[in-house]
C-alpha cells in the first residue's frame, strides 16, 4: 500500500523549493526514501516521475510570474532553476506551446494549461483507482437545450441551483420530454480564470422548434475521449484536473475545443442528475506523436 503520508510530504517538499536546486535525490531523502523506491511509489501514487512534477509545477509558476509582473524573463528562468534564457525557452514552448515572451505578451492565465499542486484528495483518488483509461466514442451532432450561467468560481453551489432551475423547466408545459440523458458543458472562454466560464445544464432535443426559456447550443460532430468519473459530483474538478494535467500530457494528446461535456444517465425518471455516474467527454483530442519531455 501506498503511503500516502510520505508522497505528500514529498510534495509539500517540491512546492518549498520550487526556486532552489532540487534532485531527485534530496526529495527522496526529506521521506527518507531511496531515490529507485521514491520514483517508483510516487509515479504510482501521482501518474508523474518526480521530475516531470517538478519541471511542470517550475514551468507553471514562471508561467505566472511572467503574466503578474514586470521582472526580465531571464531573472523568472533563473529563479526557477534554468540555466539559460534558450533553455527555459525550449521547456517552455515544449510544455504551453508558446514562448515566454509570447505568453506574456498575450497575459492570459488559463489554470487547464498550468499544473496544480498535487493535495491529499488528488492522490487518494490516484490511489482509489478513479481513473481508468478513456474509451473513445464518434458522436453526431448534439443539439442541447438547457440553462446557462456565468460560473465565477470553484463553488459548485451555483452549478447545482442551475440544475435545480432545469428541473422546473422541464416540468413546464412544451418542455422536452423527461430524458435518459443529461448533459453539462462547460465553456472556457479567453481569460476565464478572472471572469468565470459558461455552465449549460441542459438535455438533448431534436425538435425544429427551440423550448420556451430555454437556451439551445449545437455541438459538432465529432469523436471524443469518454471518461467515467466514480465518486461525489463534488469530486469532479478532481477528475478533471487529472485529465487536463495527467493523461492529456501523458498520452501525447492536445484538444483543440475550449469546452468539455459531462454526460449524465441517472435513472429513475429524476430531471437532476448530480448524484448519477458521470461521464467526461473530451471532444476531438488531436494526438501528436509522443508526449513532450521536459
Amino acid at each position: 500500500m501506498i503511503n500516502l503520508s510520505a508522497i505528500l510530504k514529498a510534495v509539500e517538499h517540491i512546492e518549498t523549493h520550487l526556486r532552489e536546486p532540487m534532485p531527485v535525490a534530496t526529495v527522496a531523502a526529506a521521506v527518507s526514501y531511496s531515490v529507485y523506491h521514491f520514483c517508483r511509489t510516487f509515479n504510482q501514487a501521482t501518474h508523474h516521475s518526480p521530475y516531470d512534477y517538478i519541471m511542470r509545477r517550475r514551468l507553471s509558476e514562471a508561467a505566472c510570474d511572467l503574466v503578474r509582473s514586470e521582472r526580465r524573463t531571464i531573472d523568472v528562468a533563473l529563479d526557477y532553476q534554468f540555466n539559460s534564457p534558450e533553455t527555459f525557452a525550449r521547456a517552455f514552448k515544449r510544455f504551453l506551446g508558446q514562448q515566454p515572451n509570447q505568453w506574456r505578451r498575450e497575459r492570459r492565465l488559463d489554470p487547464l494549461r498550468l499544473m496544480p499542486r498535487l493535495t491529499l484528495a488528488h492522490l487518494e483518488r490516484v490511489a482509489g483507482g478513479a481513473y481508468t483509461p478513456p474509451v473513445m466514442e464518434a458522436r453526431p451532432a448534439l443539439r442541447l437545450a438547457g440553462l446557462m450561467a456565468l460560473i465565477p468560481g470553484d463553488d459548485p453551489g451555483p452549478i447545482e441551483a442551475l440544475w435545480a432551475l432545469l428541473d422546473r423547466e422541464l416540468a413546464a408545459p412544451g418542455a422536452p420530454p423527461c430524458a435518459a440523458e443529461y448533459y453539462g458543458l462547460r465553456y472556457y472562454p479567453d481569460g476565464w480564470a478572472e471572469t468565470g466560464y459558461f455552465y449549460l445544464a441542459g438535455v438533448e432535443t431534436a425538435g425544429q422548434v427551440d423550448p420556451p426559456g430555454l437556451v439551445v447550443k449545437t455541438l459538432p460532430p465529432g469523436s471524443y475521449a469518454c471518461f467515467t468519473h466514480t465518486g461525489p459530483w463534488h469530486d469532479l474538478p478532481l477528475t478533471l484536473d487529472y485529465i487536463y494535467h495527467t493523461w492529456l500530457p501523458n498520452s501525447g494528446a492536445r484538444l483543440l475545443s475550449g469546452w468539455v461535456l459531462e454526460r449524465y444517465r441517472p435513472g429513475g425518471g429524476g430531471h437532476v442528475p448530480l448524484t448519477a455516474e458521470t461521464e467526461v467527454l473530451l471532444a476531438d483530442p488531436l494526438r501528436v506523436a509522443a508526449p513532450p519531455t521536459l
